[in-house]
């Protein structure tokens, strides 16, 4: 709901503003009346109840933007955006961007049209998998420190290089609609999918696109493995249900949509016209899979439920149906992460294979404190900013003294 917020400062009254001096003709009362009526209404600024104005929190705007497409090789869709950004740029570009670079994540896969070729990329980008020199045994391996040399945040000699912001983009099986993943070190991140899911919200009402979900992961930065880890921020978009190695013209739609909605954020971020809410409803990983029983030889002895198929982000209660077994047999979920929790990628393709994660995701639903994360990391970036020696900073304070 819209209503119009006072700034500090005024009245919340506008009766005593609009009154008149006393002993003025008639005709000067009205002029009086007018002016004192436009210099009350100049200061109500409409915005959402509670929302947080885009502060300078960061240490510098966004101004270089890394769109990242084919991560996974087989998710068309990402790589479809791309090429699209090339012929039709206003998709993507923003005025107050001064750079903006498109990568395929893995060439290789993308070539091949699967998910990888010898390990998942998308998993690649701890901190201590980077510096391990045994984890350029494979291409993703490699690839994923060719990246880090080119766009890494996460080491001090190529920080300066890192792009401001990094969006990585992604299709799922599963019917998750538009899921805006973001992650606890980048604040940034998680102010953008906020604001980008109320700015699509008409658009979700209208059917024109599928609700507009915020899939939190409460990860430090070193400890992220994925690659829009790179960037000084960043998150990534996750759209489905689409086949792999398929593409669907409502799904690239979806895509480009939630692109451009993002880049809109980054213009009003840099402008300082960007509101958002200081809380936002997001679904907080739980780090834990649910696994499809499984064979002695890792083949799946269970189907997903019909009942539970599609159902993600939706409440799943203690003792409803979850898989259904070759002999038939009906598993119920055990409630051993809680009595109610809201499932998330069920029946993700990807998920099938082992180096990717097996089974399904449990998420909780909370409300986020964005302005204690985007305070927290305003702390994180100030002290990385170079200081003054300590022998000059006693000498003035001696001096102040």
């Amino acid at each position: 709901r819209i209503r119009p917020t006072l700034r500090r400062g005024f009245s919340s009254s506008p009766r005593p503003a609009m009154r008149a001096p006393r002993g003025l003709p008639p005709a000067r009362r009205r002029i009086a009346v007018v002016v004192a009526f436009a210099t009350a209404a100049s200061s109500i600024v409409w915005a959402p109840r509670f929302a947080v104005q885009a502060p300078r929190c960061a240490v510098k705007p966004i101004q270089r933007v890394l769109v990242v497409g084919g991560t996974h090789g087989n998710e068309l869709t990402g790589t479809w955006v791309t090429r699209r950004i090339q012929l039709h740029p206003s998709i993507a570009y923003r005025p107050s961007i001064t750079e903006l670079e498109i990568e395929i994540g893995n060439p290789a896969a993308y070539t091949e049209r699967r998910r990888f070729t010898e390990a998942d990329l998308n998993r690649q980008f701890r901190e201590e998998d980077l510096l391990n020199p045994d984890m350029g045994s494979t291409y993703e391996g490699r690839r994923a420190k060719e990246l880090a040399r080119r766009f890494g945040y996460k080491s001090d000699i190529t920080r300066d290089a890192a792009p401001d912001f990094i969006v990585d983009l992604h299709t799922t099986t599963s019917a998750m609609g538009i899921s805006l993943i973001c992650e606890r070190w980048s604040p940034v991140g998680v102010a953008a999918a906020a604001w980008c899911q109320r700015h699509m919200k008409s658009r979700t009402l209208n059917g024109e696109l599928p609700p507009v979900n915020i899939l939190y992961e409460d990860n430090r930065r070193e400890d992220s493995p994925f690659l829009c880890s790179l960037g000084r921020d960043g998150l990534m978009i996750e759209v489905g249900p689409v086949p792999q190695g398929v593409l669907r013209h409502a799904v690239c739609r979806w895509m480009e949509a939630s692109l451009s909605s993002l880049m809109d954020f980054v213009e009003a971020y840099n402008t300082g016209k960007a509101f958002w809410p200081q809380y936002a409803e997001v679904y907080i990983d739980q780090c834990v899979k649910v696994p499809v029983p499984q064979d002695v030889d890792g083949h799946p002895e269970a189907v997903f439920h019909e009942r539970f198929q599609g159902s993600d982000y939706q409440p799943l209660q203690k003792g409803q149906p979850i898989f259904v077994k070759l002999d038939g047999k009906v598993v119920k979920y055990d409630g051993s992460h809680g009595d109610v929790v809201y499932p998330v990628f069920i029946n993700e393709g990807g998920y099938y294979l082992p180096e990717s994660g097996l089974g399904f995701g449990i998420s909780q639903p909370v409300s986020l404190d964005i302005r204690s994360l985007l305070e927290e990391r305003r702390a994180l970036d100030e002290s990385r900013l170079p200081h003054e020696p300590v022998e000059e900073q006693e000498e003035e304070e001696e001096s102040f003294l």
